[in-house]
């Protein structure tokens, strides 16, 4: 009697303790692996004005200055880092979905959300000229990101939503700068099964809708921004993914722009959604 006693009170410490040990792993679960830690630092951030508020895109212009876009009006805006303000606005079209902006040279080209492609000749001369381009590409891909490839002379363009031909990825896809017409091969595919996107070990999405799109003048890296998990990939010169980082909500609301300056210095825009829109620079530790 007193041994069935002993090993009745023995399994219920042990299935005490295997209660207590799930309910800590499903707590470290939870609240770590879903609060990832902080891989990044914000060195710099910039409140933007009330006009810019859906900001969408950015792109790098020199002398500390940013030309931005908004998805909602047809308008290039110039945000000067130095004094916090826009300083000169340009409109090129009417209202519309404008989520990406890239300038090559004295050109802006500025990407619609059906893929329809802006150019906005000699756009800071106060006698801008607007050509757009039409594609294969719809609403139904809802295109938000744009990348300079300088050394290929060629814009690239990433699908966010679908995949016009194939689930299993999303292409990117090159718009010639000399031809103008946007080629219907993709040139590189994301892998929507690649590892880094299935890793267990973290709570990340394991979605991939890229936002943004960014050469790294340095080393030819391409940053993938995907402002609603959020999270941002860095990939190589083929487009194989090598790094992923979890941004914390706190600082990403609604991450939409990435751009680089020549020199490496990263900038990141996000969208007001309730609260102040603004530039963020920041650095991967």
């Amino acid at each position: 009697m007193v041994n069935k006693i002993v090993t009745l009170i023995v399994l219920g410490v042990l299935s005490l303790a295997g209660l207590i040990l799930f309910g800590y792993s499903e707590f470290v679960t939870k609240d770590i692996l879903q609060d990832q830690p902080v891989a990044y630092e914000i060195i710099n951030e910039w409140q933007l004005p009330k006009e810019l508020d859906e900001v969408s895109g950015i792109d790098w212009l020199g002398d500390n200055k940013l030309a931005c876009i908004q998805d909602e009006d047809g308008m290039i805006f110039i945000f000067n880092l130095e004094t916090s303000k826009v300083e000169k606005s340009v409109e090129f079209a009417g209202a519309g979905d404008y989520e990406d902006i890239r300038i090559v040279g004295t050109t802006a080209f500025v990407l619609r959300s059906d893929g329809e492609i802006f150019e906005v000749r000699d756009f800071l001369s106060g006698n801008s000229k607007t050509k757009t381009y039409s594609n294969f590409l719809t609403q139904k891909q809802n295109l938000e990101s744009l990348a300079w490839d300088k050394n290929n002379k060629r814009l690239l363009l990433a699908i966010k939503d679908k995949e016009p031909k194939d689930d299993n990825y999303k292409g990117v896809y090159q718009f010639s700068l000399t031809d103008k017409e946007l080629q219907e091969k993709p040139l590189y595919r994301l892998n929507m099964e690649d590892s880094l996107l299935r890793q267990r070990e973290t709570k990340l999405n394991k979605k991939l809708q890229p936002s943004a799109l960014s050469i790294h003048p340095g080393n030819s890296n391409f940053y993938i921004l995907d402002g609603r998990a959020p999270q941002l990939i860095i990939a190589n010169s083929k487009m194989k993914f090598k790094k992923r980082y979890a941004l914390h909500k706190d600082d990403f609301e609604q991450a939409e722009g990435l751009t680089f300056s020549e020199n490496g210095r990263l900038f990141i825009s996000n969208e007001g959604k309730g609260g102040k829109a603004n530039i963020l620079e920041i650095v991967f530790k």
